[in-house]
């Protein structure tokens, strides 16, 4: 399902703002989120400078998807496809990832953000920080790796639902979980299908 997303990196804390690239197909907390959790601890093997340089820097235009793909393909748009999902003209074979900037499109750079991602139907955002704190056990520095889930909502505290690039302008970002990238694999289900909206929004 076009469900629309983001990939992003946290900008500024309080008040929350982030920035990264746009991502198209199933990009609920069970496809996108899972997904993201999956190749952090797999192929980039815990390192998120790494994937967000291929992720957000290498890929400006953004992403059809990278839901099932092989980091070790290269990345890119095929016409064969079209906007379908790979995986499901050929499941058999590796999918690469499929961007809209390489191979066989090669569109502009857009920079989605907290400001103007709700406007164009996003619903969810992936938005990654981290942050070095001393181990006073070890006597050492640790790099703590943090994902923050974000879901947009309506004023009237409904999920807002985008439909064909359009959403609410006006809607506002809410945190549906915090995920400790180095510790346990958190409910994929039970954060998205959580439906109580948090009492006040992000500003």
């Amino acid at each position: 399902m076009a469900t629309r997303g983001a990939i992003a990196r946290l900008t500024h804390a309080l008040p929350l703002h982030w920035a990264g690239r746009y991502h198209h197909w199933d990009s609920y907390p069970t496809g996108l989120g899972r997904e993201l959790w999956n190749i952090f601890q797999g192929h980039f093997e815990r390192d998120l400078d790494r994937m967000l340089g291929v992720l957000i820097d290498e890929h400006p235009a953004g992403w059809s998807t990278i839901l099932g793909a092989d980091f070790n393909l290269q990345s890119g748009w095929s016409n064969s496809l079209g906007d379908s999902k790979p995986e499901e003209e050929s499941p058999e074979m590796g999918v690469s990832p499929s961007c809209y900037c390489h191979g066989d499109r090669s569109e502009e750079e857009w920079l989605v953000t907290d400001g103007n991602a709700s406007g164009s139907g996003v619903e969810w955002a992936y938005v990654f920080t981290s942050v070095f704190a001393h181990n006073g056990a070890m006597d050492s520095e640790e790099r703590l790796c943090t994902m923050f889930v974000l879901s947009s909502y309506f004023d009237s505290g409904e999920k807002m639902i985008g439909m064909f690039g359009m959403g609410d302008p006006k809607a506002h970002w809410r945190i549906a979980a915090v995920v400790d990238l180095q510790g346990a694999e958190p409910d994929w289900e039970c954060i998205e299908t959580a439906s109580a909206p948090l009492s006040e929004p992000i500003q």
